[in-house]
């Protein structure tokens, strides 16, 4: 009978609790760090030529490469480091999408993929990608 009582009163204290999202603290390896970011273009197309760094941390191989390639393909293109592939396209002049992708396997076939994306504004040399998108494959 006495549980019956408190009951209500537990019941109630349901509404004040709260929804907020848990937060995590931000991984360094979720920003990658870009430099002698150039282009060029001709009638044939754009290439395209940076460094990019990646820190590493307990769950994640850092990287530090150079990526070149052309917008004349879609496809992801090797970096000088393969685990590191990248792709660059023109958006509206004179931004340039690009997109970069690091994989990275561990023991017992366990494969690794961390994609990001940003815009930047030509002639820009210094900028930062997000990882946007994170799996694995065990």
């Amino acid at each position: 009978m006495q549980l019956l009582a408190y009951l209500p009163l537990a019941l109630s204290t349901l509404g004040l609790t709260s929804a907020s999202p848990i937060r995590r603290a931000e991984s360094p390896a979720l920003t990658w760090h870009v430099s002698n970011f150039t282009t060029g273009c001709s009638p044939g197309g754009c290439t395209y030529n940076f460094n990019i760094f990646g820190i590493a941390t307990a769950n994640t191989p850092g990287f530090n490469t150079t990526c070149s390639g052309t917008d004349t393909t879609s496809d992801l293109t090797s970096c000088a480091d393969p685990l590191v592939r990248s792709r660059v396209q023109p958006e509206t002049y004179p931004q340039w999408n690009i997109r970069v992708e690091h994989a990275w396997t561990e023991p017992g076939d366990m494969e690794f993929y961390d994609f990001g994306e940003t815009n930047v504004t030509s002639p820009a040399r210094l900028f930062t990608i997000p990882v946007t998108e994170e799996y694995g494959v065990a």
